[in-house]
């Protein structure tokens, strides 16, 4: 399992989820470009306050101690409220790879805030975790999700086709990864 930290940057703290944070995730996810974006089926994407204050307790929690993944809070470093959330998920030990999910709150975009997240959360499961590589992917049509992924260093690897459902119907998904040598270029 990955262990409980806290990650800093420049202008963020990472940190885990507590129940102060259920308010702003609620809100979060009943946003149009949330629901929108999200997977057919995805259990948060309009989700009631209750479901959000217990996975802000508990849920977010229990997959890093089911050795899962993690998942991280965003805040400004200099206080102030949520403004993201970076996780890993789908840990691989064997293999050491995970993949990588991340949203900004809708008071927060455009202010490099989940660039900056993903790339601190990336690059410690590469070197202080040892993870050999971290994957992400992007809906072709998510231009911010992918210009994230190129802000935080991920490189593109390809297209899986018709691979993903919304409530749009199928579409593609534009696969990046980012492994340990990345980190040097």
């Amino acid at each position: 399992m990955l262990p409980s930290v806290t990650l800093t940057t420049d202008r963020l703290l990472l940190r885990p989820f507590g129940p102060g944070d259920a308010v702003d995730v609620h809100a979060v996810w009943q946003d149009s470009r949330f629901i929108d974006s999200a997977p057919l089926g995805y259990a948060y994407a309009g989700a009631d306050y209750e479901t959000a204050l217990a996975w802000c307790t508990s849920g977010i929690e229990e997959r890093r101690r089911n050795g899962k993944g993690i998942g991280f809070a965003v805040v400004p470093r200099d206080g102030g409220r949520l403004v993201g959330h970076v996780s890993l998920f789908g840990a691989d030990w064997i293999a050491r790879s995970a993949e990588m999910h991340y949203w900004t709150a809708p008071w927060a975009r455009g202010r490099g805030v989940a660039a900056e997240a993903t790339a601190a959360v990336a690059r410690w499961a590469l070197t202080t975790q040892g993870f050999a590589r971290i994957a992400l992917q992007a809906a072709p049509a998510n231009t911010a999700s992918r210009h994230v992924a190129v802000r935080a260093g991920f490189r593109a690897e390809g297209v899986l086709r018709n691979v993903a459902v919304s409530r749009s119907g199928h579409h593609d998904l534009v696969m990046y990864s980012m492994i340990p040598s990345d980190l040097s270029s």
